[in-house]
């Protein structure tokens, strides 16, 4: 039973990671099915429905990467001109990479986020276009942000603003030690419409949750 308060908006995100990776485990037939949580509305319950389905279709699709980089990169250089690998990965299907021990190293999940919360994403960033405008930094200045500037970003292919803008209930500014400083709001997530940034993105937060649950279910519990 979580101890999460059922009132928090976390609780939703909970059931719905605990969801995912349960019927994930079911599917690849280490734990027994599950039927979806009621908490969920019904296209976040569809959503999580759908995606533990890629990643078992993944996870039982493993492709193994011999070509793994080690300490000297101007040695593997050497090595790969001379001796280059017969062939290239090619991923047309949800798979998963390992590395020579066998450890997952890359998830490949073409189609995991369902048409429903897709929209979610685009009408969420669509209420964002003015603030991730105005992250983008212009010009070789010291003081610019180097992170935002414009040669980082690509023209989006569906007319969406390009940008990068943090929504942080716990913000903690990069060369400001404790306890001098402490965390905060971020700026975007205080503004007038930061409540409401939250409140469109609630389900696709959840699902990529979620998804991190799967991938990274040692950290994410």
């Amino acid at each position: 039973m979580s101890l999460i308060p059922a009132d928090w908006a976390l609780a939703t995100t909970h059931i719905a990671s605990d969801y995912v990776c349960r019927q994930f485990c079911a599917i690849v037939g280490v734990a027994p099915k599950i039927l979806p949580p009621l908490e969920l509305d019904v296209v976040l319950m569809l959503g999580c429905s759908h995606l533990p389905r890629i990643f078992a279709n993944a996870y039982l699709n493993p492709v193994l990467q011999k070509q793994e980089r080690g300490v000297n990169p101007g040695r593997e250089e050497i090595l790969l001109t001379r001796y280059p690998p017969d062939c290239e990965i090619i991923l047309e299907c949800p798979a998963v990479v390992l590395d020579k021990f066998g450890l997952i190293v890359l998830w490949y999940l073409p189609g995991a986020i369902d048409a429903a919360i897709q929209n979610d994403m685009i009408s969420a960033t669509m209420m964002m276009l003015g603030p991730l405008g105005k992250s983008i930094t212009r010009g070789t200045s010291p003081k610019e942000k180097w992170c935002t500037d414009e040669s980082n970003f690509q023209i989006s292919e569906h007319g969406l603003t390009s940008g990068c803008i943090n929504l942080s209930p716990g913000w903690f500014l990069q060369a400001h030690p404790a306890p001098h400083f402490q965390p905060e709001v971020s700026a975007t997530l205080k503004s007038d419409d930061g409540a409401a940034y939250c409140r469109v993105m609630c389900r696709p937060a959840a699902l990529v949750a979620a998804a991190l649950r799967v991938m990274h279910s040692g950290v994410k519990k």
